[in-house]
């Protein structure tokens, strides 16, 4: 087994353990009692917290990888190489003189080409996982983003229904069978990212010719 997928699936374990766990006193208590309203309310909040979690996690550790690698970013499909660059490319903000741009068209990006990935910009959550961002970060790492699609509604309206959480709202959750679509929502595409980087980093598919 290898060592990246090994760390993803620990990390989906102990985060669908614990759900497992919450999940279990929600079904032994009354359900006309506000010991299950609470209930659920904090199974909905924690599962957007591991649904986060886990895809920050994922994030960091497949590019991590990829930097242990050594790879040229001329040797990276197009979407890694300028992720690897960002943080560089952002600095021109800084400094819009014509010598500057000057001198990067003539040497700079070349040279930058010819070295190593160095994923010093990670791929940010923003506190708000909504699916267009997931979206758009896979396709930033060329990841998979299929279920995401699928189950854009229901993960849409799992962070909507957390933030009232966490603003304070009184977000009232019907019974079980209501989150339960929430957290197969969130599990399958946390699973597909993990699938995805796995087959990813085994299968070589973040080089432009693998």
């Amino acid at each position: 087994m290898s060592n990246w997928l090994k760390r993803l699936e620990e990390d989906l374990n102990w985060r669908e353990t614990e759900l497992g766990i919450l999940k279990q006193q929600a079904r032994l208590a009354s359900k006309d009692s506000d010991r299950y309203r609470v209930l659920l309310r904090a199974l909905l909040a924690m599962l957007y917290a591991h649904y986060e979690g886990f895809c920050k996690f994922a994030w960091d550790l497949y590019l991590e990888e990829l930097q242990k690698l050594g790879i040229k970013r001329k040797d990276c499909r197009e979407e890694i190489a300028k992720l690897s660059l960002q943080k560089y490319l952002n600095s021109f903000k800084w400094d819009l003189s014509i010598d500057s741009f000057w001198e990067f068209g003539q040497t700079g990006f070349q040279k930058m080409l010819e070295e190593n990935l160095d994923f010093s910009t990670k791929l940010d959550t923003e506190s708000n996982l909504y699916p267009n961002l997931l979206k758009k970060n896979s396709i930033q790492v060329c990841l998979n983003y299929q279920l995401v699609e699928k189950y854009e509604i229901e993960l849409k309206t799992l962070v909507k229904r957390r933030n009232e959480i966490a603003h304070g709202k009184q977000m009232v959750i019907k019974d079980l069978q209501e989150y339960q679509k929430y957290e197969d929502a969130a599990i399958e595409v946390m699973h597909e990212l993990a699938i995805s980087i796995v087959d990813c980093l085994d299968n070589k598919s973040y080089l432009k010719n693998p």
